[in-house]
């Protein structure tokens, strides 16, 4: 028995039993502190403490600008938006400062979102096929930071238009311009067009184009279109041979009119000559070269015409008196009002409303040999450039408006219809 307990006890003894844990540490609240969050905080730590020092350094970068087009880019629609982003505030004043475009293009700034994007706006599109440089100057934001200078170039496309029209000769037609009825007129386009794609109107029939063999220009013929306003639209959707559009309409607004070509004497401001309208007197010369006439009533069922005059043809008249009409026509159009005599009540209206007259006077006016008395009073177109020149030199220069417009139509006077037979 004595030789099994000592057995026992020498098995105990050699047991391992496992070591005791150490005390657990506290922080100052009194909470178990572990080394795995010691990591995390000291990681934690470590990201503020780099992000802190990222944003410092993002802090010392200039502020950055970019365009919506890129630098070099080619085929830049001329409608294109030009939109500047910044990646801090800009102050609008700051930016329209700074900023400059060639070629010259007048425009304005506009905000597109709050004080980081600016869309510059022009003032008409873009020209086609031009070369563009914008350029920003060094600024400083709202927060003081540096805006360094930039710069960007691109190119914009081209948009297909009718580049000119002319008439017999090679001669330009425009807005306003009076054409000679049967004239040939050219349209010459920018660009090689698709013909099937362009379409023509005058009024609201479709014109016939000949096209020529480069597809660049064509011709319409005016022979057999009736005399008066002629309005020519091209409208939107014709393309070239590279598949620009025409995005926009385009209008010509001229007239077909028959001009008479005689030689004229150009007037400084115009002359208002008195010219009888009865039988005896009947055919007049000079009616023809006339910029307007007025037909009014006389007396006894007869009318009297005041021609008027901005180039004086070389023989005008009869020329007979004046009417209170007349007074109020030569003041209207600022000019010198021709005539033979006046009545004593359109010699006291125009004591009391003055008017600048001419009265016939030896060495301006004649009498020709070819008419019967009264009706026989003339004046050459240099007679009434030297009345003008000699007796009212200082009268100022005036331009009269034309008489036919041709945005409108309307029956014509009495008065533009005699000019038109005449």
């Amino acid at each position: 028995m004595s030789l099994d307990t000592s057995l026992h006890q020498e098995e105990i003894a050699h047991t391992a039993w496992p070591a005791p844990r150490p005390p657990i540490r506290k922080n100052r609240f009194g909470l178990p502190m572990r080394r795995g969050w010691i990591a995390v905080a000291v990681l934690v730590a470590l990201l503020f403490t780099s992000a802190g020092g990222y944003l410092a350094y993002l802090n010392t970068l200039p502020t950055a600008v970019a365009l919506s087009v890129a630098s070099g880019q080619k085929e830049v629609p001329t409608d294109t938006r030009l939109v500047f982003s910044f990646n801090r505030s800009v102050a609008l004043d700051s930016l329209q400062k700074s900023f400059s475009i060639e070629p010259a293009t007048n425009g304005t700034f506009v905000s597109v979102s709050g004080q980081d994007r600016y869309q510059f706006v022009p003032a008409q599109p873009l020209l086609d096929i031009t070369s563009y440089t914008l350029a920003l100057r060094s600024f400083t934001d709202t927060s003081r930071h540096q805006v360094k200078a930039a710069h960007w170039t691109f190119t914009t496309t081209i948009v297909p238009r009718i580049a000119s029209v002319t008439g017999a000769g090679g001669a330009p037609i425009t807005d306003g311009s009076e054409v000679l009825p049967g004239t040939t007129i050219t349209l010459a386009f920018n660009d090689v067009m698709v013909p099937t794609t362009v379409k023509m109107t005058l009024g609201a029939k479709a014109l016939t184009l000949n096209w020529a063999k480069d597809s660049r220009s064509a011709t319409v013929s005016t022979q057999g279109i009736p005399s008066g306003p002629f309005v020519v639209k091209l409208g939107s959707g014709a393309t070239d041979s590279t598949g620009h559009t025409v995005k926009a309409s385009w209008t010509l607004v001229t007239g077909l009119y028959y001009r008479d070509q005689e030689h004229t004497t150009p007037l400084k401001y115009p002359a208002l000559i008195q010219i009888p309208n009865d039988a005896d007197a009947v055919d007049q010369n000079g009616l023809q070269a006339a910029d307007m006439v007025y037909e009014y009533l006389a007396e006894g069922g007869i009318t009297r015409l005041t021609a008027i005059y901005g180039n004086a043809p070389d023989l005008i008249g009869p020329m007979r008196s004046s009417r209170l009409v007349s007074l109020k026509l030569g003041r209207h159009y600022k000019g010198v009002l021709f005539q033979s005599g006046e009545s004593s009540v359109t010699q006291a209206a125009a004591g009391s409303e003055p008017v600048h007259q001419f009265f016939d006077t030896v060495g301006y006016t004649f009498r020709s040999n070819s008419r019967y008395a009264p009706d026989n009073l003339m004046i050459t177109g240099d007679g009434v450039n030297r009345v003008e020149t000699q007796l009212y030199p200082n009268l100022p220069a005036f331009s009269m408006s034309k008489a036919r417009t041709a945005t409108r139509t309307a029956m014509p006077s009495r008065a533009s219809r005699y000019a038109s037979r005449c």
